[in-house]
């Protein structure tokens, strides 16, 4: 991944060079992220499903124009995923959290709509690789009159580091403001410990971002 990561580095700094036109901006959003259908497991038969975890997503970006419409989108951004789950009933009553933070690298091809004079759509279809910075999966409460209390380091007992997968989105430029939405979703596993195919975790999250073209 490391080898597709600078291969994509060195394409658009060679598409840039020969672009028509070059924007630069920062973006910033919220994460809703889940570890797809994997369990993890607390105690006796209790599991624990990770999904709707809520996280901070921000960064810095470029739009390469290649033709006067389509293009090229990148940048560099720091992004929360993992997950969380909160069970309270008679026999039950904890939390889990599962957060794990990354640097991300995205790399979209684009192509401008517009609307009006100053508004423009802009769907998007890329792909991404992401590297894990640090993170925490704590576990509190009690099951079945046990306690549950526990803090794993996310990267170093859970999570392998690097990330790879394919990213979706729409974004609505209103003159330099951009508002957006996207879908993310990961095709390595994240568990260092392999399990059955369909139970492994994978990154995957719907996004919402305000960016600002300079």
């Amino acid at each position: 991944m490391k080898r597709i990561l600078l291969a994509a580095l060195v394409i658009c700094v060679g598409m840039a060079a020969q672009a028509q036109k070059v924007n630069f901006g920062i973006k910033a959003g919220v994460n809703l992220s889940s570890l797809g259908d994997f369990d993890y497991r607390l105690t006796g038969g209790e599991d624990a499903d990770l999904a709707n975890g809520v996280g901070p997503y921000g960064g810095v970006f470029t739009q390469i124009y290649l033709t006067k419409q389509f293009g090229l989108e990148t940048g560099l951004y720091y992004t929360q995923l993992g997950g969380r789950e909160r069970e309270k009933d008679v026999f039950e009553d904890y939390k889990v959290t599962a957060r794990g933070s990354y640097l991300q690298l995205p790399l979209s091809a684009f192509y401008e709509f517009p609307v009006t004079k100053k508004i423009s759509l802009y769907p998007s279809l890329g792909v991404y690789g992401a590297y894990g910075l640090a993170g925490k999966i704590k576990t509190e409460g009690q099951y079945n009159a046990v306690d549950l209390k526990s803090e794993n380091d996310y990267f170093g007992d859970f999570a392998n580091r690097f990330d790879f997968g394919g990213t979706a989105g729409l974004q609505v430029s209103f003159g330099r403001l951009l508002i957006g939405g996207s879908f993310d979703h990961g095709i390595t596993r994240v568990n260092k410990t392999k399990i059955n195919r369909e139970d492994n975790a994978y990154n995957s999250a719907v996004r919402v971002t305000v960016g600002f073209r300079f």
